[in-house]
């Protein structure tokens, strides 16, 4: 293969503009494979949080990326090109990947590449639900209905969930987490969060799974939580920052369990045997065989020259921006 191909990736400019740009696409080392990206999926929270911060250099985003594997580098016996393959790359035409762990893994049949290119995110819903670790009967809320909420309350098992409550401020997105398993929503307004639970529950909460990154939800979540209760912050915070009075913490004993997908170990080993390798594969074959929807919840598939719309979007319209994609099949 010539090593004078050009592809095409997403930048953000210091400046916060979204731009595309022209790269050389590299040649695969050993024990790595070269990828031509079909789709890639926004992480809003990641992505929208990363611009926000201060940079004085670009910023390359992205890391669900779902492609046909175009090269081979030396050492790799065990895939072939062809394959579709899910790996943690950018918003770009071209990535290359190590074939080992953490993030890369063969695509099922039964997965369409749109579905299967949110599969890092799911990993990072199936680790939030693992963490959260629901018992059976017990009343949970989820506070977030963006990809990762969403994909959170439709991997807590139903059958063990009493009642699965998730919260938002659109309602497009609870009446699609309605029709994916949620048994409640509610659309808080005005720092009502915990009065419009309980009208509609009528239950203290056992776990919350706050999957916004905004802290300013802890003082309701805290209040809602039963005795003994648990919240599992997922959503990327980013520094941002909350008063908390932690008397209710200490008198209800609650515990606040910090979950950071890139903790899980790249590989199984025998205290911990849920590794990124098998998060990934997991998500995509419940993807396969349909006990994860992804498809409801796409709503833009954009060429990589709308990066900046989609991000517009993605931060002032939210009622009808959800699961965003980029085309990356023309390129």
């Amino acid at each position: 293969m010539k090593r004078d191909m050009t592809g095409r990736r997403i930048v953000i400019r210091p400046d916060g503009r979204a731009e595309t740009e022209t790269f050389s696409v590299p040649s695969p080392g050993a024990g790595q494979v070269l990828i031509r990206a079909e789709y890639t999926a926004v992480s809003a929270g990641t992505e929208l949080g990363s611009q926000e911060q201060e940079r004085h250099g670009d910023y390359y985003p992205g890391y669900s990326n779902v492609g046909v594997v175009v090269e081979c580098g030396r050492g790799v016996d065990d895939i072939s090109p062809g394959t579709r393959v899910l790996s943690g790359g950018g918003h770009a035409s071209h990535v290359v990947s190590s074939v080992g762990p953490p993030y890369m893994a063969r695509v099922p049949d039964g997965a369409s590449s749109r579905d299967a290119a949110f599969g890092v995110i799911g990993m990072v819903a199936m680790h939030g639900a693992r963490k959260a670790a629901v018992q059976l009967g017990e009343h949970v809320l989820v506070t977030g209905a963006g990809m990762v909420g969403q994909l959170v309350a439709q991997l807590i098992p139903g059958d063990a969930a009493e009642t699965l409550t998730v919260a938002d401020l659109s309602g497009d997105r609870l009446a699609r987490a309605a029709s994916l398993g949620a048994t409640h929503t509610v659309c808080p307004r005005d720092d009502n969060l915990a009065d419009l639970h309980r009208s509609a529950v009528g239950a203290p909460v056992d776990i919350a799974v706050e999957a916004t990154g905004y802290p300013q939800l802890l003082p309701p979540i805290i209040d809602l939580l039963r005795v003994g209760g648990r919240c599992v912050l997922l959503g990327s915070i980013w520094h941002r920052e909350v008063t908390l009075d932690l008397m209710p913490l200490h008198e209800k004993e609650i515990t606040l369990q910090g979950c950071h997908q890139p903790k899980c170990p790249d590989e199984a080993h025998a205290y911990y045997p849920y590794s990124k390798t098998y998060n990934s594969r997991s998500f995509l074959e419940r993807v396969a065989d349909g006990r994860v929807q992804v498809a409801p919840l796409v709503t833009h598939v954009l060429s990589p020259d709308d990066a900046g719309e989609a991000y517009r979007l993605l931060r002032d319209e939210r009622d009808s921006a959800l699961g965003v994609l980029f085309d990356f099949t023309a390129d």
